[in-house]
């Protein structure tokens, strides 16, 4: 109502000194001088919540972060939090509704089925959203679609550098296992592993690769013990798995009994970090695994520096893992894109993403404009159990890759040319 009269007055005053009454959009004032609303869709609740988790944290000390340093062209960021439970569902049903609060900036959606589904759904109601690290290579492929972003590693980065690591370091392993989810994600690493792989080894040894077919597992399983049979039952030396979360460590349990992991010579985990180390202790399997961010790797990065520190002191957990980093990213990005543009507006936004180079917990960032992909490092760490450690597991090695070597071309409109892998 104060508003209403404010603008009654401000009209009746210019008409009384004769001047021009221009119209006057006290909505978009107030937009433009409040806090920039930032718009956060991850799981929290469900079995994917461990992952959300990390996400609300990155996100929350980027924004302290952002804040603390002046806010983003002299405003403040603010976050809106929505529960996405991981499906593509209840995740366009809360996106739509963060629209419509304002928020049109988003971030989150860690599922690929999630991240797929956001592509159309912000196109046509104008909103762009940050992946936190969704694996899908469709995303800047063949669903490429202009709002969406990824500003952290692709899956050909994390899973061609992974093989391309351990096939260099242990070439004579030629026979090769995987057990892999029956999902988006799961076909996408597989993919990407067996053509690398094949293309690799011949290359080092002169030698074919023996893959064997993958065991497929499905989504939210509590009993894993039929698959671990099967692939007891493999002439395999290396087993790659991209199973995940919860699921994975409910896997690495069920298969210590069965002896799984003492008749290969290699485990190699797409992505789990330290969820399976943390849960299992001196029991977890010593395994390669990929990391979004690996804090011991970034020593000496302020921003890295801080956001360790940060996560530590809110919770108590010694051990962040890469979807914290992520989110921490994508806030970064869109502070980045904002200040260039002098805009939260979508298409400036997007414009202004497009070719974005930033600093962020694992160095800079370029975002490729064709299709929306970040280059970045891969980063990779190898996890033994100790019974000396404190905590019941130590990192022994890893390292760091460049990203500009390790990702794919761009291909935006088109599948993914595992030839050239």
């Amino acid at each position: 109502m104060a508003n209403k009269m404010n603008r009654r007055a401000l009209v009746k005053g210019m008409a009384v000194a004769g001047m021009a009454m221009p119209f006057v959009n006290l909505r978009s004032a107030v937009a433009q001088s409040g806090p920039i609303n930032i718009g956060v869709v991850t799981p929290l609740s469900g079995p994917a919540q461990l992952i959300g988790n990390f996400v609300r944290e990155g996100a929350e000390i980027a924004v302290e972060h952002v804040n603390a340093n002046g806010g983003i062209n002299g405003r403040e960021v603010a976050l809106m939090f929505r529960d996405s439970k991981a499906n593509p569902n209840d995740a366009s049903v809360a996106a739509r509704e963060l629209i419509g609060e304002g928020a049109n900036l988003q971030l989150g959606t860690i599922s690929s089925a999630v991240a797929l589904a956001m592509g159309s759904l912000m196109e046509s109601e104008g909103g762009v959203v940050i992946t936190s690290g969704a694996g899908t290579e469709k995303l800047n492929h063949e669903n490429y679609n202009p709002h969406v972003f990824r500003v952290g590693d692709s899956p050909v980065s994390r899973n061609a550098g992974l093989v391309r690591h351990i096939a260099t370091s242990r070439p004579e392993l030629r026979k090769w296992g995987g057990i892999i989810p029956d999902h988006e994600y799961g076909r996408t690493t597989w993919k990407i592993f067996e053509a690398t792989m094949r293309k690799v080894i011949p290359e080092l040894t002169g030698e074919e690769a023996v893959i064997s077919d993958p065991i497929l597992v499905p989504y939210g399983s509590g009993d894993y013990r039929n698959y671990i049979a099967q692939a007891m039952r493999q002439d395999v030396e290396g087993i790659y798995t991209s199973v995940y979360g919860g699921d994975a460590v409910t896997l690495y349990q069920q298969a210590n009994p069965f002896g799984l992991f003492d008749k290969i010579d290699v485990l190699l985990d797409s992505a789990n970090e330290f969820l399976v180390a943390t849960a299992m202790k001196e029991e977890t399997p010593a395994h390669w695994s990929g990391f979004h961010w690996y804090f011991e790797a970034n020593k000496g990065n302020p921003l890295s520096d801080n956001l360790y520190e940060r996560y530590v002191e809110r919770t108590g957990d010694k051990y962040p893992m890469g979807w914290a980093a992520e989110a921490h990213a994508a806030i970064l990005a869109y502070a980045g894109a904002i200040e260039k543009a002098d805009s939260t507006e979508t298409g400036d936004v997007i414009a202004a993403l497009k070719g974005l180079s930033f600093d962020s917990a694992t160095g800079v960032r370029h975002i490729r404009a064709e299709d929306n992909q970040a280059i970045k490092n891969a980063e990779l760490a190898f996890i033994e159990p100790s019974t000396s450690a404190p905590d019941g597991f130590e990192v022994t090695d890893y390292v760091s890759l460049d990203g500009e070597k390790v990702i794919e071309a761009a291909r935006p409109g088109q599948m993914l040319d595992t030839e050239a892998l």
